[in-house]
């Protein structure tokens, strides 16, 4: 009967309703589809033999995945965003509004417009597999829930619950959903049509399924207190002032969450409807909207492999895996892989080092576990296909072996002559390493072309990106099961080359150098990152030289400095912290515990390196001219990456800084930045920047760049258009 709706009327009266859009690998809900669905609720509501309805899942790991995005790509019309609106929480509504009882049965993703269609269903039950999530994410593409969303759950859950809920976009796995009252409850997945049944005969019996369900009860106190008005209008100035905090008013998506909330407490249920299309059709046609969609489009895109990339391997393939090195990184990334099935061996020299990995798994396990993200059977079960190791055997059965030891060619290399004879000649080996040359670490690897490297960023559990770097001896082979790793491990691949600090760090290199020039030279060091942050970063550079430490970022440093010569100078700045560090012992920090001022060893530092350059006071700089001064350097140096070819396309280094660093996403990335306020400013920037400091003066490359006035292609054929055709993955999102 329909592409999506699949029902299925037994002698009990029940239809059964299975969700599964046979075109696509997810089921997400178009225009289409919605009105497919429409035209299911008119039968429901004309048949007078059905006696309720299950809604189910035929997709494996899926329930409904969102509505749409391609739809909202081009809509950038006010009227037609709130049509789609109108339309969509017309459907619901008439959903909600059938008389017999109405059942979801939520097994896999639950996001956005899917559940916004599950809260329009009268009862909800989630099953406890782990790839259960339901959630709103919709901020974090721009937009707000439209349709219902943000009138529905502060409905079931209470605003309070609600507000943080829709304004963060935190996906809740099924526990977790219980206990914040988004479903009734929870059951394993076989158990959920069984449910299902029960619940529709309970209503029936008794006019209410609710006594079937054992979810915790908030006291009535603490119920009442959150009803009220004063509670009410209280949590919504708290959650005004904290997201102009963290986001300085550059998103309006969660200010317009806020007010269609606050709009809503004096409307009744129509009106509420009617003021969420409202913010709606304000935030489609927005830039920062516009921004978000793009970079949503391109990690979905990043997920394929390479087109050039002859061979492939399907990220199902791999079955076993192993880590050398037990450190933070080694244990994430072990952890990672055994969270997605993987046997995964942990190895390292000592005992003692395994055993603090493993301590470190079960720490991360346990903080899951007791955020309700993984039941202690789910926590139990991963931890159990992780084998801890201080030898080699059995590596020979491994498809891949990541290392993740100590920062030192040599001793990297040490580790990769013996895995070589450890393995076979299909594992592929792949280094961590942050920025050290892989085809260094490869050199005394007697099969050269099956060494990829793999950067995953700290804390690998929670950074998004993993930059996939090949050799100019890299196989074929050996780069697709290495992008499968990636792919199966549900993080974003980005293809680099192999150089100093591949693309991340060999970008981020310039904005810390720069920030430590800036040190030294302005009258107020915490303008520094008080330009950044009104830039867009997440945090200053001074703060993320304290969050990474000195001595790695003095590593990086000096690494790209002998690569890349005078325009990676180290700033004067870094040599007196090392001198500060031999003379107190331990490693200085820039900035005071409050992290609101600088550190007065850090000053009398620099009061040295002005004294010795003929200035005392320093000198006074716009925050403007000194966020010029940190971004352009980012690039230039961008600009080079993409002539050389380490970065494939201009999206890539945009997709690789977001997720990577941090860089405004509301910008869309250094390049896209760049494009938006000219290239050719860009570089009359920096040329009037040279004049005083030569190391910043503009590169060929961006010269290049800037006389086409575009970053997409240039004349050795590296770059390419974005396609938005970027698998079906990529078509559901909020």
């Amino acid at each position: 009967m329909a592409d999506m709706w699949h029902p299925e009327k037994s002698d009990d009266g029940i239809l059964r309703v299975t969700i599964d859009r046979k075109d696509r690998p997810v089921s997400a809900l178009s225009r289409s589809m919605m009105e497919e669905l429409r035209e299911l609720v008119q039968s429901i509501k004309s048949d007078s033999s059905i006696r309720g309805v299950l809604f189910q899942s035929g997709k494996p790991g899926v329930f409904i995945a969102g509505a749409d995005i391609t739809e909202f790509e081009n809509l950038t019309d006010k009227a037609a965003a709130e049509e789609v609106s109108a339309f969509g929480q017309g459907v619901f509504q008439e959903l909600e509004n059938l008389k017999v009882p109405t059942v979801a049965l939520i097994s896999g993703a639950c996001l956005g417009g899917g559940l916004e269609f599950a809260l329009a269903c009268r009862y909800r039950v989630a099953s406890t597999h782990e790839k259960t999530k339901l959630g709103l994410p919709e901020v974090q593409l721009g937009l707000l829930p439209g349709w219902g969303g943000t009138v529905r759950l502060p409905r079931q859950i209470g605003l309070i619950d609600a507000l943080p809920l829709v304004l963060s976009g935190r996906q809740l796995g099924g526990f977790q959903a219980r206990s914040k009252g988004v479903v009734h409850e929870v059951v394993p997945i076989e158990a959920l049509a069984s449910v299902g049944e029960k619940i529709i005969r309970t209503h029936h019996e008794f006019g209410s399924a609710s006594k079937l369900f054992s979810r915790s009860k908030k006291p009535g106190w603490q119920k009442f207190l959150e009803g009220t008005t004063f509670a009410k209008k209280f949590a919504l100035k708290k959650a005004r002032q904290e997201v102009m905090s963290k986001t300085h008013g550059h998103y309006p998506a969660p200010l317009q969450i806020i007010e269609t909330f606050e709009k809503g407490l004096s409307a009744d249920g129509k009106r509420q409807f009617r003021i969420e299309s409202d913010g709606i059709s304000k935030l489609a046609a927005n830039p920062v909207t516009r921004e978000c969609i793009r970079l949503f489009f391109l990690s979905e895109e990043a997920k394929k492999p390479p087109k050039e990339l002859e061979a492939t391997f399907h990220a199902k393939g791999l079955k076993r895996a192993a880590v050398v090195g037990a450190g933070a990184m080694g244990a994430g990334i072990a952890l990672l892989l055994a969270r997605k099935g993987i046997a995964t061996r942990l190895n390292d020299i000592k005992p003692e080092f395994v055993a603090r990995g493993v301590k470190t798994v079960r720490d991360l396990l346990g903080k899951d576990t007791k955020r309700k993200k993984l039941t202690k059977r789910q926590a139990e079960e991963i931890f159990d296909r992780l084998s801890p190791a201080t030898d080699y055997r059995g590596l020979n059965n491994a498809d891949v072996v990541i290392e993740a030891v100590v920062e030192v060619t040599d001793v990297k290399r040490q580790v990769f002559a013996e895995l070589a004879e450890a393995t076979n000649p299909q594992t592929v080996l792949a280094t961590n390493t942050s920025s050290l040359l892989v085809s260094e670490i490869a050199r005394d690897v007697p099969h050269p072309e099956r060494v990829v490297g793999l950067h995953f960023f700290n804390p690998p559990h929670q950074m998004p990106l993993v930059e996939v770097i090949r050799t100019d001896q890299t196989s074929d082979e050996a780069l697709a099961k290495a992008f499968a790793v990636v792919q199966r491990l549900g993080k974003t691949p980005v293809v680099v080359g192999d150089c100093a600090g591949f693309l991340v760090n060999r970008l981020l290199g310039p904005y810390m150098n720069e920030a430590g020039f800036l040190l030294a030279e302005v009258a107020d060091p915490m303008e520094i990152d008080k330009a950044a942050v009104d830039f867009g970063m997440p945090m200053g550079p001074l703060a993320l030289s304290d969050l990474v430490g000195l001595d790695v970022a003095a590593h990086v440093a000096d690494n790209l400095y002998q690569a890349y010569g005078e325009r990676m100078k180290p700033a004067s700045i870094w040599g007196a912290l090392k001198q500060l560090r031999e003379k107190l012992g331990s490693q200085p920090k820039l900035l005071a515990k409050d992290g609101r001022s600088v550190q007065e060893s850090v000053l009398r530092c620099i009061t040295g390196l002005r004294k010795s350059s003929g200035s005392t006071t320093g000198t006074q700089l716009s925050r403007e001219a000194i966020a010029q001064r940190l971004v352009f350097p980012v690039i230039n140096e961008a600009a080079i990456c993409l002539a050389e070819g380490v970065a494939r396309r201009p999206e890539d280094i945009d997709l690789a800084m977001v997720f990577g660093t941090g860089f405004a996403p509301f910008r869309g990335g250094p390049l896209r930045y760049a494009e938006s306020i000219g290239l050719q400013s860009v570089v009359d920037g920096l040329d009037q920047l040279a004049k005083t400091y030569s190391h910043l003066a503009p590169s060929d490359a961006l010269r290049k760049f800037a006389r086409s006035g575009t970053f997409t292609g240039d004349s050795n054929g590296h770059g390419d258009a974005v396609s938005h055709d970027s698998g079906e993955a990529s078509r559901a999102a909020g």
